[in-house]
């Protein structure tokens, strides 16, 4: 490979399994990023790019992830985060969005379950 090529070949940050704990990776460009493992508590990732980056089993709680982009739920999902973790906006929404169809669902599930009880309770009272 010549100089040239070699300059402007695109590398992926790889920190798997790394202690970065409150470091300051604010606006940083994660793009396919390995940080699985990586005990990132209580960093600051603000403003970063999480496209397609690897979270599995990665610390990340009391992390900040103000205005991170393109971080995703199944992300999310494979790390590790508490109470303490700042999430994006755009996560809390979807994460109310969820919450709240589980409730409709749960509600739903409900009112049918009183409604076979009803039933079941009016059919054994006729015997009565």
């Amino acid at each position: 490979m010549e100089k040239n090529q070699v300059g402007n070949a695109r590398r992926t940050l790889d920190i798997h399994g790394a202690f970065v704990r409150r470091a300051d990776l604010s606006g940083t460009s994660l793009r396919r990023a390995n940080l699985a493992h990586a005990d990132a508590a209580n960093a600051s990732f603000r403003d970063a790019d999480f496209e397609g980056a690897v979270l599995t089993g990665t610390i990340l709680r009391g992390t900040d992830l103000t205005g991170a982009k393109n971080l995703t739920v199944e992300q999310l999902a494979a790390a590790i985060i508490d109470g303490d973790t700042i999430l994006p906006g755009y996560i809390i929404s979807i994460a109310q969005s969820l919450v709240a169809r589980v409730r409709e669902n749960k509600r739903m599930r409900m009112n049918h379950r009183i409604k076979i009880v009803e039933s079941c309770a009016f059919r054994f009272a006729r015997y009565f």
